[in-house]
């Protein structure tokens, strides 16, 4: 499922920075909504918010490092688990997709700007990143919640300590 979801996030983000670079010229841009989002045609030769400008051996390092980080944690934790699979997925998608442009253009094509806050430009690799990433967040925080509610109930019910369980979970959070 990792894998499967990878390639369809790559392969889509691939061929919207064809269409992108194919038919409009480097900074114009084309009004969806006036006033609020355009497709500009940007490269973006950093990481995020354009940090780390012209590092291009080491966005291209951290990036095979985070790919290798992502296919160990499917392996050694994902196994029948839909939603961490697909997050996971989207993770590598968008990392895969992001290295191809810096490993074959030098930069990464960005295109999508909401000009109502403006925002800075992003794509669709950027978008499934930082998606997957807040999913994750909230999952790991969800399980850190559920570990201490029952952790709780233990103390409650096993009496070991005479705290009351509210008690123990406060002391886990600490």
């Amino acid at each position: 499922m990792v894998y499967l979801v990878a390639f369809i996030v790559a392969g889509l983000d691939q061929v919207i920075k064809w269409l992108v670079t194919t038919h409009m010229t480097l900074n114009s841009a084309i009004s969806i909504w006036p006033g609020v989002l355009e497709l500009l045609y940007v490269q973006n030769r950093g990481a995020a918010f354009s940090i780390l400008l012209n590092q291009r051996v080491l966005l291209t390092v951290v990036a095979l490092i985070v790919i290798g980080v992502i296919i160990y944690a499917d392996r050694r934790y994902a196994r029948g688990k839909w939603g961490l699979q697909v997050a996971l997925g989207m993770l590598l998608g968008g990392a895969l997709g992001n290295l191809i442009d810096r490993i074959r253009l030098g930069y990464v094509v960005d295109y999508v700007y909401i000009s109502i806050i403006h925002y800075p430009v992003f794509n669709l690799a950027d978008t499934s990143i930082v998606l997957s990433v807040i999913y994750l967040v909230y999952r790991a925080w969800r399980a850190r919640d559920t570990g201490d509610a029952k952790d709780a109930r233990r103390g409650a019910v096993g009496g070991e300590s005479g705290a009351t369980g509210q008690e123990e979970a406060d002391d886990a959070r600490l």
